[in-house]
């Protein structure tokens, strides 16, 4: 009995080793994630091997939780600057929304969990259709999951849960008697509010220009937006961030003629 115990335990320490070595390289493959990227366009090896290193990892309980959050973390960015065709993109959503649905049962304090789910939830919701949203009830779980990231962790990733709940409440459309929630003066509070946590965070002000813009705001929306524009991405969200300043050039170039 005791050479048994002693075969399983061996058995565990290997599994917890191997799962720790590919949470390990799952980081590694994350990190680089961007390169040979052209413009907004990475290529599929180095998430890929993220997204394999990092699933096998959640069998590791020690890291299970960041591999969570990195794992949802790989798939919002496949689904964004890898995939290009739609089915593509919302199947990979799909992946991230079944892991997301399990996750946030299993650990229900952590802010990053939630927040992850609910960033790729949105993107799910923006490739999935009106109609099958609606179905769902996404609206509605959006703006709970974001309250929730807010009562877990306000301050979490400079604000995000307020970021993501001013978002919401812009890009969801007002249907009386079934989505009553929605409202751009509730948008820019929840934005304002969540620069106060990093007050050039680009994200944050993109959308905050994008309300000011549609609530007659124009020359607020400008300067947002120039400031985002003349904004340099970070070298650790290379992509994501020169998402944002690409944009608010596109802005610039549309509305600015128009002021």
């Amino acid at each position: 009995m005791k050479i048994l115990n002693t075969i399983g335990l061996l058995l565990l320490i290997s599994v917890a080793a191997f799962s720790q070595s590919d949470f390990e390289t799952g980081v590694a493959a994350f990190n680089k994630r961007a390169e040979g990227a052209t413009g907004l366009k990475a290529p599929a090896a180095n998430i890929d091997k993220a997204i394999a290193s990092l699933t096998k990892a959640l069998a590791n309980g020690t890291v299970e939780e960041k591999a969570t959050v990195l794992l949802m973390r790989s798939y919002y960015f496949k689904g964004t600057f890898v995939e290009t065709e739609k089915e593509a993109r919302k199947a990979v959503y799909d992946l991230s929304k079944l892991l997301g649905e399990k996750q946030v049962v299993k650990f229900p304090k952590s802010a990053s969990v939630h927040y992850w789910y609910l960033a790729n939830m949105a993107k799910w919701g923006e490739t999935s259709g009106i109609l099958k949203a609606a179905k769902e009830g996404l609206a509605d779980l959006l703006y709970t999951l974001c309250n929730k990231v807010i009562e877990l962790d306000p301050a979490y990733s400079y604000g995000a849960g307020y970021r993501m709940l001013g978002i919401i409440h812009f890009k969801t459309p007002y249907i009386p008697f079934l989505i009553s929630w929605p409202d751009n003066d509730d948008a820019i509070e929840n934005l304002e509010k969540s620069l106060e946590y990093k007050s050039d965070h680009l994200m944050g002000q993109l959308y905050l220009a994008q309300v000011y813009h549609d609530k007659g705001r124009k020359d607020e929306a400008i300067k947002t937006w120039e400031k985002v524009a003349a904004g340099t991405a970070n070298p650790e969200y290379l992509l994501e961030e020169g998402k944002d300043i690409k944009e608010a050039k596109e802005f610039l170039a549309k509305h600015k003629k128009k002021k």
